[in-house]
């Protein structure tokens, strides 16, 4: 199964996505293609497998980062719940890539998209009601739009590391190192949002 489902991964990022019936998989991995249509009865269903797979992978990624960081500090635990979200994307493109193909919406089960983004839209609201209840976060920004402004910060910024548009985006700092650039953009970020002195910025080990 797995060998199927890597050749479909290479097929689906690459420029001009090809179809993932289950029998020309199978003769691309050297695999029997009566096994391969046992496993799969059609290229939907190789698509939505390999989707749901890496919606899994994403969400325990996030999860044991977040675990990794004091409840005690909700501006904490937002600033590696963005940094987590973004170092996932850069260290698996081709999941995220596939995460957002338009047809991600056609193939994967909609309940379960849904709840996917519901609880990662939950888990921030969490986080971030937490932080104005402590007086840290600036009062004048709506849950509703901060909701979006943090995603789309994210999101914004993993694609600018998926699709290596960095070297556009700082010609001057091409050498930089990627975390370098990641900690200074979510520090930045945060101290947009957070009142003086709440954010404590995280370091990366990597």
């Amino acid at each position: 199964m797995q060998a199927i489902l890597r050749v479909a991964c290479d097929r689906l990022v690459a420029t001009e996505p090809l179809h993932c019936e289950p029998e020309s998989l199978a003769a691309e991995a050297g695999i029997d293609p009566t096994v391969a249509r046992d496993l799969f009865p059609d290229g939907n269903a190789v698509v939505r497998t390999v989707m749901e797979s890496a919606l899994r992978r994403q969400m325990d990624y996030l999860t044991r980062k977040l675990s990794e960081v004091s409840g005690e500090d909700p501006v904490a635990q937002l600033i590696a719940f963005g940094k987590a979200g973004v170092e996932w994307a850069v260290e698996n493109r081709d999941d995220y890539h596939i995460l957002n193909l338009p047809l991600a919406g056609q193939v994967v089960d909609a309940d379960e998209l849904v709840r996917y983004h519901r609880s990662l839209q939950t888990l921030t609201a969490s986080m971030l009601r937490r932080v104005r209840e402590r007086g840290q976060l600036r009062p004048e920004i709506d849950e509703v739009a901060l909701l979006l402004i943090v995603r789309a910060f994210t999101y914004g910024l993993s694609r600018l590391y998926v699709d290596r548009q960095l070297r556009v985006w700082l010609p001057e700092q091409a050498d930089m190192d990627k975390h370098a650039i990641l900690n200074g953009a979510l520090d930045a970020f945060a101290e947009m949002l957070f009142l003086p002195g709440a954010a404590q910025p995280i370091r990366s080990d990597a």
